[in-house]
């Protein structure tokens, strides 16, 4: 009985300390860090996994996710959660060059508070903290002025903050020719 209990204690501690060496959580799930963008993109800190970020990559994001009224637009959230990669790893956010075009169905991300709103019988629109926070940190983000046209969405609706690309396929061509990697987010 007594080696049983002992063999039985080694493999758990083998098996705990694999997790801990693949910087898992061996309670299940870890607890997330927001290291640069707080409440949002949370990642797990896994030091020791392959493929940890590096100084000077650059990456454009396709938005064209949908939200509902009142809700944080995804493609967004994977945004924060690029730069907190790098925050986890103990870089800054200046160490990586971020830009998102916002097109189709995430157009509503980017309105004014007042248009959304009136739009969608909130308080305000939830995403507007999170693109400024993304600016602080770096990120360009667009919208395309074609989808909005599309969408009804006039010009003057859009918060001041995000620029208006002509297209949003003119803003991923521009970025990738740049060397920009492309990242959809759908």
């Amino acid at each position: 009985m007594r080696d049983t209990v002992k063999g039985i204690s080694l493999v758990l501690s083998f098996a705990l300390a694999t997790l801990v060496a693949h910087g898992e959580s061996p309670a299940g799930k870890a607890e997330l860090v927001y290291p640069l963008i707080p409440g949002h993109g949370g990642v797990v800190l896994l030091p020791r996994a392959a493929e940890q970020p590096r100084k000077g990559a650059k990456a454009v994001f396709d938005i064209t996710a949908d939200a509902k009224p009142g809700e944080v637009n995804n493609g967004l959230e994977h945004i924060a959660r690029l730069l907190n990669l790098y925050g986890a790893a103990g870089l800054k956010a200046g160490d990586v060059k971020i830009a998102a075009v916002c097109h189709g169905a995430a157009d509503k991300a980017v309105l004014s508070d007042v248009a959304y709103a009136a739009r969608f019988k909130v308080a305000a629109n939830p995403n507007l903290p999170l693109i400024r926070d993304l600016k602080k940190a770096g990120v360009e983000v667009f919208v395309c002025g074609q989808s909005l046209n599309d969408l009804g969405y006039k010009a003057e609706e859009v918060a001041e903050e995000v620029p208006i690309a002509d297209a949003a396929m003119l803003v991923l061509v521009n970025k990738q020719a740049d060397g920009y990697a492309y990242i959809p987010a759908r």
